[in-house]
């Protein structure tokens, strides 16, 4: 399934003398992070929906966590001339999903996610972001 994620209210662009950039990580790389521009950033991804029998689970290379807790991740940080230096994550929290719209979505559905990327200061998001702070849907 494909996910899109579309994040406005977006943090300054240079913190601390530093260009933020921001992108998603697959396993333990963040794939092309990028400067914040613009008033709103998407970002895209891939994920597969697995039935258990335990339920509704979240595979896939962008997808981070244990069962029962996937998420996926949005890294915050800096270019340090040798290469993406993170300084912050938020986990787009996964469980919050409706596991029976997730089973019965239909072929080539998106998953889309809208959030603010910023937190109360102003500062890039991060930690477990999940409702109301990020809204899910099918599409």
């Amino acid at each position: 399934m494909d996910v899109r994620i579309v994040g406005s209210s977006l943090p300054s662009p240079v913190v601390a003398g530093n260009e933020v950039l921001v992108g998603l990580q697959r396993g333990r790389e963040v794939v092309a992070p990028r400067p914040v521009a613009g008033s709103s950033m998407t970002f895209e991804a891939e994920l597969d929906v697995v039935l258990t029998p335990a339920g509704v689970d979240y595979r896939g290379p962008w997808v981070q966590g244990k069962r029962g807790d996937r998420f996926l991740y949005l890294c915050w940080g800096h270019d340090d001339g040798s290469g993406f230096v993170t300084s912050r994550r938020a986990k787009l929290m996964l469980g919050v999903l409706d596991p029976a719209e997730m089973a019965t979505a239909r072929p080539g559905a998106t998953l889309q996610a809208r959030l603010p990327l910023t937190d109360a200061g102003g500062r890039p998001v991060c930690a477990a972001v999940r409702p109301p702070a990020i809204r899910w849907t099918l599409a």
